[in-house]
């Protein structure tokens, strides 16, 4: 899809999370700004994994916050073997520039924990008058 230097990149022992984002084209009604995000979650590690939500929140130039938590990933829990990777998408919108950061909790054995997505700038051209 994309190669590796296009992606920002978040290292968690031997789980690696990618994050690349690029303008949409849509229109929001709102007139929002819209950027499209591919995400790649890849299991180096020994232990099998499953992913079992994901939690975005976008945070504007203002300081306003919204958050969003997706339980499953478009309703399934994918489960990767070591070296396996899953790969999602979706979109994020905001009035101005922002951030975007958030986690996906994961379960490896019988324990649950977060892995942080890196933090990625949304540039939008929100200077015009």
């Amino acid at each position: 899809m994309y190669s590796d230097e296009q992606f920002a990149t978040n290292l968690d022992d031997d789980i690696l999370v990618s994050l690349y984002l690029k303008p949409s084209d849509d229109v929001v009604i709102d007139g929002s700004f819209c950027w499209d995000y591919f995400f790649r979650f890849e299991n180096n590690s020994s232990d099998d994994v499953v992913l079992l939500s994901k939690h975005l929140s976008v945070i504007d130039s203002k300081g306003k916050s919204i958050s969003v938590d997706y339980n499953g990933f478009r309703g399934q829990l994918p489960e990767l073997v070591p070296g396996d990777e899953f790969e999602d998408d979706g979109y994020v919108t905001s009035k101005t520039s922002a951030i975007l950061k958030g986690f996906c909790k994961i379960r490896i054995g019988d324990k649950i924990r977060e892995v942080e997505l890196p933090i990625v700038p949304l540039i939008a051209n929100d200077n015009e008058t």
